[in-house]
């Protein structure tokens, strides 16, 4: 047996050539010449599309003249978990910038959890938690604080551009249940997605289905650089209430985002849905970010809620109170 040796699988090298070779990452059709170019709808299924499938181009600078008309805030939030012998502790800070006539004005809650499962510890204490599933138990409440904080922060009649799906894990019907309360204040609360895997549209759409890794493979290649694709429909057929609409934008020569909302939130104000995406594509351009494009107020929240918590010295806090962190938690807690 030879050692002190670096072993190949067989397949190596032959995958990388055909991942060079192959012109895999093309797309193979336009729009216009594509057996997809239709209004297609499902019906009895979970997805429709609510105009014609093709490439619409929006105008920044329209976008530009929105964002003086229109109240808009944003959303962002940083999360620090700790791992101890006696539980889980997790801090968060959520993050609201308010754009205001000549300034953000940001407004932040800290918020501090720790769940065990011992009903001992829980005996001693009127604050900590006692979760079988702490990850579980965490991301309720996480949730719920979220959806109290910007039920109170956010300025009626705005736009609230919150980071992260609307529809998303096992506990997304906190969120869908109270999207009425947002419309009731006449706040339009919009959803940014960086980064999906989902296949939802070419699963559905004939022509596509089994053509494509996820929808950004497909359009990433269609869509050009200030151009977003049709709005889609997204509803459950066992709960009817969770649905949303979604498209897709690509503000520079990157992958594409996922823009989505609830679909009470798309019918209440469809007629100024193009605006609103003019501005999200301006938000993005002022950012000016190719590597990671964000939109400009979210990645303001992001600075803010991580700043936060670099205030915090969750290590000096728990040798104070004699916690014990866990191997992992100090090999890679920091």
């Amino acid at each position: 047996m030879q050692l002190n040796r670096l072993v190949l699988h067989p397949s190596f090298d032959k995958t990388l050539e055909e991942l060079s070779d192959k012109d895999i990452f093309l797309p193979h059709f336009g729009y216009e010449d594509s057996p997809h170019n239709l209004y297609f709808q499902t019906i009895g299924k979970k997805l429709s599309n609510l105009e014609e499938i093709k490439a619409y181009k929006m105008d920044p600078n329209e976008g530009c003249n929105v964002t003086n008309d229109v109240s808009y805030c944003a959303y962002d939030e940083s999360i620090r978990k700790f791992s101890a012998l006696e539980g889980a502790a997790y801090f968060t800070a959520h993050s609201l910038i308010v754009v205001g006539e000549k300034d953000y004005i940001p407004v932040t809650l800290a918020v501090f959890n720790f769940y065990t499962r011992s009903k001992d510890i829980i005996k001693m204490s009127s604050y900590i938690k006692f979760a079988e599933e702490p990850e579980i138990e965490f991301k309720r409440d996480y949730m719920k604080d979220r959806l109290e904080f910007l039920l109170e922060y956010a300025p009626k009649r705005s736009v609230l551009l919150i980071d992260g799906p609307l529809i998303g894990g096992d506990l997304y019907t906190i969120i869908v249940d109270s999207n009425y309360k947002f419309l009731e204040k006449e706040i339009i609360p919009i959803y940014i997605i960086k980064n999906s895997s989902s296949n939802i549209v070419t699963e559905q759409i004939p022509g596509l289905q089994g053509k494509y890794n996820s929808d950004l493979h497909w359009l990433n290649g269609l869509l050009s650089v200030g151009e977003r694709s049709s709005f889609f429909k997204y509803e459950d057929q066992v709960n009817k209430k969770n649905a949303k609409v979604f498209c897709y934008i690509k503000p520079f020569n990157a992958i594409p985002q996922r823009i989505e909302m609830h679909v009470e939130t798309y019918y209440k104000y469809e007629d100024s849905m193009q605006r609103i995406m003019n501005m999200i594509l301006y938000l993005f351009l002022v950012q000016g970010s190719k590597t990671n494009p964000q939109i400009r107020t979210i990645a303001i929240a992001e600075a803010y809620a991580r700043s936060i918590l670099k205030f915090i010295d969750i290590n000096k806090y728990f040798k104070e109170a004699k916690i014990s962190p866990t191997l992992n938690q100090i090999r890679f807690g920091g």
